[in-house]
């Protein structure tokens, strides 16, 4: 009798700690288990920080980058923007739309558009007005000699030269009436354009260059620098230029312009000519200023926007769909 009491006090010893052990398992799982919880909740709200910084790091870049700008606006030099466009129905507004999201980045500018055209379209006038942009709108319609035929190569002819003169004649004509303390720049609507660029060529002195990618049947084109002087081009051809740079390439003080009347663009000049023929009644080559790191960074692009095809116009005749025009005047 005595002995079974032992086996039986044993036992329960024994159940208890079997029971004791199984209430701290159970315990350390649930433990386990809600700590695995928490950290997938944790890692849940980790993740939707680090998307949330990336949304407002996306999104206070350009606003950071535009306040740094703030406290010094005033004693900014303006930038003189002047485009030449034409009524290219496939890409005119996809170009301009690029362009105008690069300056809507850029303080302080007056941005000089130029429509090939006898009058200022509908289209581009309220293009503009959208933008909000500081702009001055013109046109002046090129000859129909000197209009580039589907049968005739892009440089045959030269291009944007009244244009580039209509922008280059309305600063001359306002110059009593605006800040000219600046810098003038062609800009072509069909290039893509680096915000820093701008800020580069902001206080040029005179006559400020850098590369250009995508020119002269070269990746890129760019004046060879020495101890911060121009000393020579990279390029591939035309070495009779004077100045063998892409009109993306350089960058004008506004009162030197104005102290030289006769410098402008001319359609009598040779293909490729017309950056030196402006350029050499302003400035030798040794007195250019070398920007992007001695010109040897990339801020503009020449590149150009394809053609459309359109073959399926024809089908759509067939089916007789029709596009719609409220629509068809946005592309």
């Amino acid at each position: 009798m005595r002995l079974s009491r032992r086996k039986f006090y044993k036992s329960i010893v024994v159940l208890g700690f079997f029971l004791l052990l199984t209430i701290f398992i159970t315990n350390l799982y649930l433990s386990l288990f809600e700590a695995e919880e928490k950290y997938e909740q944790t890692k849940r709200k980790l993740e939707a920080l680090h998307s949330y910084f990336d949304k407002f790091h996306n999104l206070s870049y350009p606003i950071s980058y535009s306040l740094k700008f703030y406290e010094k606006y005033n004693q900014l030099p303006i930038i003189y923007i002047i485009t030449p466009t034409n009524n290219r129905v496939e890409t005119q507004l996809a170009d301009l739309t690029r362009m105008r999201n690069t300056l809507w980045l850029v303080p302080k500018i007056v941005w000089i558009l130029i429509e090939d055209s006898t009058f200022k379209t509908p289209k581009i006038t309220k293009f503009l007005k959208e933008s909000q942009l500081s702009y001055v709108h013109l046109s002046e319609q090129t000859p129909d000699d000197l209009i580039i035929r589907s049968n005739e190569k892009t440089w045959s002819k030269p291009r944007g030269v009244l244009q580039r003169n209509k922008g280059i004649d309305w600063l001359r004509e306002n110059s009593k009436d605006i800040d000219s303390n600046g810098v003038i720049f062609f800009a072509d609507d069909d290039n893509t354009y680096d915000i820093r660029l701008f800020e580069e060529i902001r206080y040029t002195q005179k006559v400020s260059v850098w590369p250009v990618a995508f020119v002269g049947e070269l990746m890129y084109e760019r004046p060879i620098c020495k101890n911060g002087k121009v000393t020579g081009w990279f390029r591939s051809w035309g070495d009779s230029r004077p100045f063998p740079i892409d009109m993306a390439g350089f960058a004008i003080n506004l009162r030197l312009l104005l102290a030289h009347p006769s410098a402008r663009f001319s359609n009598l000049v040779q293909r490729g000519m017309q950056e030196s023929h402006l350029l050499s009644h302003l400035i030798s080559v040794n007195e250019l200023e070398p920007k992007a790191d001695n010109c040897t960074k990339i801020f503009v692009w020449h590149t150009n926007t394809r053609k459309i095809l359109r073959f399926g116009e024809k089908r759509l005749q067939q089916m007789n769909l029709k596009y719609d025009q409220y629509i068809l005047d946005q592309v």
